[in-house]
């Protein structure tokens, strides 16, 4: 039985790894709007930006940048990046296939193990002298 909690903990991690890429495109590629983590690289700056601090409005890409000054008070500044001076820009994006079966594969091995674990266990009757009766 712990060696089946074992391996159910240890498949149970696995579902937080996901399945996820990184697709480096050039600027005119990329739209803008699909509301990912990117990564811009421009001449001399690298920006990373999540899906609500960043919008494009007329070949400009408008980001916001927010820093905590203390409990209450949060310092946000927008910025304009032309679409001309992005050199590249990098897309965090999650493979859905993978994800799919990395998750299918995680609920059907414990089942599995389940399953042999109790067909395994021989249901407590003597499997080897079926005729011998125990006395107690």
């Amino acid at each position: 039985m712990k060696k089946l909690i074992i391996w159910l903990t240890i498949f149970s991690f696995m579902n937080l790894i996901g399945c996820y890429y990184q697709e480096q495109m050039n600027p005119g590629d990329y739209t803008f709007d699909e509301n990912s983590t990117i990564k811009i690289t421009t001449k001399d700056t690298v920006y990373n930006f999540s899906g609500d601090d960043y919008s494009l409005v007329n070949d400009t890409l408008i980001g916001i940048m927010a820093k905590k000054l203390d409990e209450r008070t949060t310092l946000k500044i927008n910025f304009g990046i032309p679409v001309e001076n992005i050199e590249s820009v990098e897309v965090d994006r999650t493979d859905v296939l993978l994800t799919t079966i990395l998750v299918v594969g995680i609920l059907i091995i414990p089942v599995t193990l389940i399953i042999a674990a109790i067909t395994l266990d021989g249901g407590g009757e003597n499997r080897y002298y079926p005729n011998e009766k125990k006395e107690f």
